[in-house]
């Protein structure tokens, strides 16, 4: 690999005896790794068993296992697990395996509240969300629009509950949410050097120059952080490059400006002595008491016709006013009678009586004509650019309510009163990721009520078909079809 000539001066000045070892590690191929989402596996058997099936059906050994994050496995490149459809389902996430490192670090407690700051495309933030299952809030932000939508998507398939995804500057995060969170994750932009060998446009765009650029935004994202940490908190910031300017010299110049912090630890996976693209990693605490989380904790038990309006900002251009930049969505004050009816119909012929309680005692709001449930955990999104807000339950439209892929991909199939069971091996299966319809065999026409039903693979729901005798209409969602 052809290393920018300044990058190899500094970095053989740094490793000294290290250097040749390290600028070897290019020619390896590139480290890949499954990490399994438990908030769908091991809801049957344990959480080593359904891993240890699906490993089997991928035709992936389970024979190396990373070491420094919960239920995550090495797989050889040409396995191609990114096409089958449990990875369409959320099953597991692919990721570098180093950067699984830093949401181990900050590994946050059920019932906290928790910021991603930099988060797309959301590797991270899909790890945190296993640490706290169900409960507590995960705020998921990325300041570019484009990149947020993927972080969304990846929120979707992996069936989060309780994350909102947000679309702001770090500043305007820092004014809105001051001593809010227990535990922050940045993963601050920065110059990629880790990622070499795996985008070589990032090599074109290394300079030092852009090192430098890097650094100070990270000192700004790092402050800004600080704001929003709650005493007794705990930030951990990590990026994927080597240089000095960058890692220490950032934690050095924040312990500075804050000496209420302390270091609890620090340290790299170099290329050269993990099975990884490496990462650098620092777990920060504020110090003072450390606030009951639980205590934050306040359930709504509105009606569902009772909609919050939370003036979320529209990420969409609508037909009035589509060059204010600062526009605020349109929300409804509360469920017509007619929503509310269709809502409680669907609700009562598709989901189990528990999911349905669930989704009436939330909190509840309208989007346009989306409808979705914010977090359990009171949290104030006025004013923000917000891409998803909470779960997106479904739409109204013309006299039906339509649900959302979302809500299949956060169900269990035990959750629906009307399953669709197909296998991995069926052909109808590829058929329906890519948009076809399903054809029921006699037994399952008998069993299938028509309607709304949720179309499982294994057990795991797929997501949305409608059965109509021995037909079942797809509704998987145009723009996720043909990837497999």
């Amino acid at each position: 690999m052809n290393l920018p000539i300044e990058f190899e001066k500094k970095m053989k000045a740094f490793l000294g005896n290290e250097w040749e070892e390290f600028l070897y590690s290019y020619d390896n191929n590139r480290f890949q790794a499954l990490r399994f989402n438990t908030l769908k596996v091991g809801k049957n058997k344990s959480v080593e068993e359904e891993i240890a099936g699906i490993m089997d059906k991928l035709c992936i050994p389970m024979d190396k296992k990373v070491t420094w994050a919960n239920d995550a496995y090495y797989y050889d490149e040409e396995k191609r697990p990114g096409k089958h459809p449990y990875h369409e389902m959320g099953l597991y996430y692919i990721q570098e395996p180093s950067a699984m490192s830093a949401a181990a670090l900050l590994a946050p407690k059920p019932g906290m509240r928790v910021l991603d700051l930099c988060a797309a495309p959301g590797g991270k933030s899909t790890q945190l969300a296993t640490y706290l299952g169900d409960s507590g809030l995960l705020v998921s932000n990325e300041i570019n629009t484009q990149r947020s939508r993927i972080l969304s998507q990846n929120i979707e398939r992996m069936g989060i509950k309780n994350a909102i995804v947000t679309n702001e500057d770090s500043f305007v995060l820092a004014s809105h949410f001051p001593s809010f969170f227990n535990a922050i994750q940045v993963d601050a932009p920065c110059s990629g050097e880790g990622m070499f060998r795996k985008l070589p446009e990032a090599v074109n765009e290394w300079s030092p120059q852009n090192v430098e650029i890097c650094a100070a935004r990270q000192k700004e994202i790092l402050d800004n952080a600080a704001t929003m940490l709650k005493a007794g908190g705990t930030i951990v910031y990590s990026t994927c490059t080597f240089s000095q300017e960058e890692n220490e010299n950032v934690i050095e110049y924040f312990l500075e400006r804050h000496p209420d912090f302390t270091l609890e630890e620090m340290e790299r996976f170099w290329p050269h002595k993990v099975d990884g693209e490496g990462h650098f990693v620092a777990k920060l605490v504020r110090r003072g008491s450390v606030n009951e989380f639980d205590a934050d904790y306040e359930v709504c038990e509105e009606n569902c016709n009772k909609v919050e309006d939370t003036g979320l900002k529209a990420d969409r251009k609508t037909k009035k006013n589509k060059n204010n930049k600062n526009r605020k969505n349109e929300t409804k004050p509360a469920l017509t009678k007619e929503n509310m009816k269709l809502l409680s119909e669907f609700l009562d012929e598709t989901i189990s009586e528990d999911v349905a309680v669930w989704i009436k005692n939330s909190r509840l709001v309208m989007f346009g004509e989306q409808l979705y449930r914010l977090p359990d955990m009171e949290v104030d999104i006025k004013g923000l650019k917000v891409q998803r807000a909470g779960l997106h339950i479904g739409e109204f439209k013309k006299q039906r309510f339509e649900p959302s892929h979302s809500l299949a991909l956060a169900l269990k199939q035990s959750d629906a009163q009307n399953v669709v069971k197909l296998t991995c091996d069926d052909p109808q299966t590829t058929g329906f990721f890519n948009g076809q319809s399903v054809m029921l065999s006699d037994g399952q026409a008998a069993e299938c009520k028509k309607g709304w039903a949720l179309v499982c693979v294994d057990g795991y729901p797929a997501g949305w078909g409608k059965v109509n005798g021995a037909q079942v209409k797809n509704h998987y969602p145009k723009g996720l079809r043909n990837k497999i």
